[in-house]
């Protein structure tokens, strides 16, 4: 009966517990600047042991030239049109200085940069084939009643006008070669001025 009252005195009673109190901010560390210390280069450099990060000396960057593609394509047109490049400002309707800008570097208005790019393009074709444009051949009418000038001005094909160019050139080269075999070594007379008015057939038959 004892045993028995006691269980009945003395029930289960449910477990008292509560959290362990954490202190409020982060742990100290070691090696810190501490309090009122400002973490710097040179206490990073002189901080013994483990380094958070590296501290390398980085050789300055010198800044690369520009690249000037315009100067290379102008380059092009030197090449393939030879001393012909002071004719042609009237493709971009410029001075002949403009053009030497641009061969020195200096970039071309947006305008521009079409109709040279164009213009590189046939020099390589005159390049390409031995062909030397002169001043007459570029206002030598091409098609349409218009010259390589005209063409290239208005922003034609450059590669396949400066192609119908030398075949004009090249057919009348032939031509002239024809003419000149059938002529054979004849000249024609050097007239005088006495020979001015004189008949050239019997009048009196």
């Amino acid at each position: 009966m004892a045993a028995d009252a006691l269980a009945y005195d003395y029930g289960h009673v449910p477990a008292i517990y509560w959290r362990a109190p954490v202190g409020v901010g982060p742990l100290p560390t070691f090696g810190d600047a501490g309090t009122g210390g400002i973490e710097g280069l040179d206490f990073s450099r002189s901080r013994r042991g483990y380094h958070r990060f590296q501290l390398i000396n980085a050789a300055p960057v010198i800044p690369e030239a520009p690249y000037a593609p315009y100067a290379e394509l102008m380059e092009e047109v030197k090449v393939g049109f030879g001393r012909t490049m002071s004719h042609l400002p009237p493709v971009f309707g410029v001075s002949r200085q403009t053009l030497y800008n641009w061969l020195a570097g200096e970039f071309p208005k947006e305008q521009h940069q079409a109709k040279l790019i164009q213009l590189a393009a046939a020099a390589q074709i005159f390049a390409a084939s031995g062909f030397k444009p002169t001043p007459t051949m570029l206002e030598r009418t091409v098609a349409q009643g218009r010259s390589f000038i005209d063409l290239l001005s208005e922003g034609g094909d450059g590669r396949e006008i400066a192609q119908k160019l030398m075949r004009i050139v090249h057919r009348g080269s032939a031509a002239r070669k024809k003419l000149d075999a059938l002529l054979g070594d004849r000249k024609p007379p050097n007239l005088d001025v006495s020979d001015m008015g004189r008949p050239s057939f019997h009048e009196d038959v």
